[in-house]
């Protein structure tokens, strides 16, 4: 990473550590539904980045996820990025779940972010 990407990331580094611990709350004691509204909630006042905002946002988002307790975790992800950028905010979020259960066995995106190529047996949206 060069100096200068380094210099712009860490502005959406502090953004994330700051709402992280409320996030890993909600995400754990709420469930998907009232984790995302309240993420919403936090998101909908934030300013709407442009496109390369947005990545360094989302880059943000995977360095601390990375290097959270139980380690990453792709509704969390979608919860950080939605607390802190308006337009996250306002997109539908996909559950997508897999019938065996267990570890691995659901997924969670934005709309906007790309499918991760597994099928699955039911998609929710929120």
């Amino acid at each position: 990473m060069r100096p200068g990407e380094l210099q712009a990331l860490l502005p959406e580094l502090w953004r994330v550590l700051a709402v992280v611990v409320s996030v890993e709350f909600d995400r754990r004691r709420l469930g998907a539904r009232p984790a995302v509204r309240r993420a919403r909630t936090r998101g909908a006042p934030t300013r709407v980045r442009d496109e390369a905002g947005r990545a360094r946002l989302r880059r943000a988002v995977a360095a601390v996820d990375a290097r959270c307790p139980g380690g990453p975790n792709c509704l969390r992800r979608v919860l950080l990025e939605a607390s802190l950028d308006a337009a996250a905010a306002r997109e539908p979020v996909h559950l997508h779940l897999s019938v065996s259960g267990g570890p691995g066995s659901g997924h969670a995106r934005l709309a906007s972010a790309p499918e991760d190529g597994r099928a699955y047996d039911a998609t929710l949206a929120l």
